[in-house]
């Protein structure tokens, strides 16, 4: 009969507690760790049709063509976005954040193969702004790639002449889009960065360097450099 007794009461203060202190929950916020800012997949079919970089330059600065919803500036407008020429068949699209400060949205690597007649396209965009399917590869022939007759002649390496403040005339201002997604295909691959992206800092969203700065994750880098060779005349574009 004691034992019974001393069961029942411990039950009964067990229970008390339970009522007393529940059981905490713990609440999960799981959040994109990159905005969506910038569609890899819309970018290489506009590759592959383009002529030359300064047709796909301006095919990207395209609102209709819902590539670049990029404002790293931060002044409530899609940023101007350049193409650049940094060695043989090899392009890279490039966002001035300022007057010192460049960065790297995406690298183009396309390999050619004479003996098939086919190139293979590689676009790698920075997981920082185009989130997780940041990876396009494809393989087209020569006669569908318009790009590769521009690449495979002699020619200097475009460079634009435009920068931060000073534009084409065909470059409008346009608000950004609070609802812009990128797109996905069976040709895109996600490949993120193994460092955190939840908190970005200055550091994270810089990339390739335009001088002989170091190269950081993934072959980007950070250009703080100023822009000898660009000039400032008004003539080059448009100041926005």
């Amino acid at each position: 009969m004691k034992k019974i007794l001393i069961t029942l009461t411990a039950v009964i203060v067990l229970a008390a507690g339970c009522q007393q202190n529940p059981p905490s929950q713990n609440n999960v916020t799981i959040e994109n760790s990159a905005p969506a800012g910038f569609d890899v997949n819309k970018l290489a079919q506009l590759v592959k049709t383009s002529t030359d970089p300064q047709t796909l330059e301006k095919g990207i600065n395209d609102p209709n063509n819902h590539i670049n919803n990029l404002d790293l500036d931060k002044d409530g407008n899609i940023d101007y976005l350049k193409v650049e020429e940094n060695g043989p068949n090899r392009l890279k699209v490039v966002d001035d954040v300022s007057d010192a400060d460049s960065v790297t949205v995406a690298r183009i690597k396309i390999d050619p193969d004479s003996i098939n007649h086919t190139a293979d396209m590689n676009v790698t965009g920075n997981p920082q702004y185009a989130g997780d399917n940041n990876y396009y590869h494809s393989s087209f022939s020569f006669t569908d790639f318009l790009l590769l007759s521009y690449l495979m002649r002699p020619h200097p390496y475009y460079m634009p002449m435009y920068h931060y403040g000073y534009y084409p005339s065909y470059y409008t201002r346009v608000r950004t889009v609070s609802n812009f997604r990128p797109t996905t295909s069976p040709a895109m691959s996600s490949r993120m960065s193994r460092s955190s992206l939840s908190n970005p800092g200055r550091s994270q969203r810089s990339f390739s360097s335009r001088g002989s700065g170091p190269v950081r994750s993934g072959g980007f880098g950070h250009s703080s450099s100023g822009r000898s060779g660009f000039g400032r005349s008004r003539g080059f574009g448009r100041r926005r």
